[in-house]
């Protein structure tokens, strides 16, 4: 026999729990700490590239170092506090995105297992119904609008 089941994961009720309090309190502390930009803001102030962090990086040691040349209108404390939470903020991203790619590649393997098992079902359902049995005509029915090509010949896959 055939075995559709590329995954099996089971979630307690605990870790469920578990998992939700820990995202709802990231999401609390994001709310609290994160402004939301609209669209516009986005393009507006977009986000530096790779050799722009080396300039900032660069230019933040050089300030450390050389502090006589920072323009009066520049806090090297307020630079400094948003320079570190940036870095702890990309950490977190980065985090972030591997709990969302190991997600996205459970539910990929889910989804998949749960198409299939449906397909072998439909399959049976089809058959039992080409049979004339009475109960899976209807479930057939259901089930056959989801194939709007469907034309009614053993071709169906």
């Amino acid at each position: 026999m055939k075995n559709n089941d590329l995954i099996q994961v089971v979630f307690t009720e605990e870790e469920l729990s578990e998992n939700n309090t820990h995202l709802d309190a990231l999401l609390s502390t994001a709310n609290k700490n994160a402004p939301g930009l609209t669209p516009e803001q986005r393009s507006t102030f977009g986000s530096i590239n790779e050799t722009n962090k080396l300039l900032v990086n660069k230019a933040r040691v050089i300030m450390q170092e050389n502090p006589k040349y920072i323009p009066n209108f520049v806090n090297l404390e307020e630079f400094e506090r948003d320079f570190l939470a940036r870095e702890n903020i990309e950490g977190m991203i980065r985090k972030l995105d591997q709990i969302r790619s190991k997600l996205n590649d459970t539910k990929i393997l889910l989804d998949n297992d749960n198409y299939l098992d449906t397909m072998a079902y439909y399959r049976a359902v089809r058959y039992y119904a080409s049979e004339h049995d009475q109960e899976a005509m209807p479930l057939y029915d259901e089930l056959k609008q989801f194939f709007p090509n469907h034309n009614g010949t053993k071709e169906e896959k």
